[in-house]
């Protein structure tokens, strides 16, 4: 995790700054009423703070991803412990000689 912690706080450094600016500029749209005619700001205001919220969580997806490929390649492998997988020990055999109504 050390490894993905400058693209986490990079990540948390944006999407904080553009949730904050965005909640500014929505709340300052209602008391502003005389620029806010056509409720532009309000508009702009919820398309920042939604446009935040995005970044942080595709952020967090890449360092999520990043991090279980980063393990994947250690060997582990993670099986539940409630699991009620059947395990066979014999292939199915193919049946080659089928019979149709079209055959000779």
């Amino acid at each position: 995790m050390e490894a993905n912690q400058k693209m986490l706080d990079a990540v948390k450094w944006v999407s904080g700054t553009g949730c904050v600016i965005g909640i500014i500029i929505f709340a300052l749209s209602f008391f502003v009423s005389d620029y806010n005619k056509d409720y532009i700001f309000t508009a702009v205001g919820i398309a920042i703070t939604l446009s935040a919220a995005a970044i942080f969580l595709v952020g967090i997806f890449f360092v999520l991803t990043e991090e279980m490929v980063m393990n994947t390649h250690k060997g582990k492998r993670i099986e539940p412990e409630t699991t009620k997988i059947i395990k066979m020990k014999t292939k199915a055999k193919a049946q080659t000689n089928r019979s149709t109504e079209f055959s000779n």
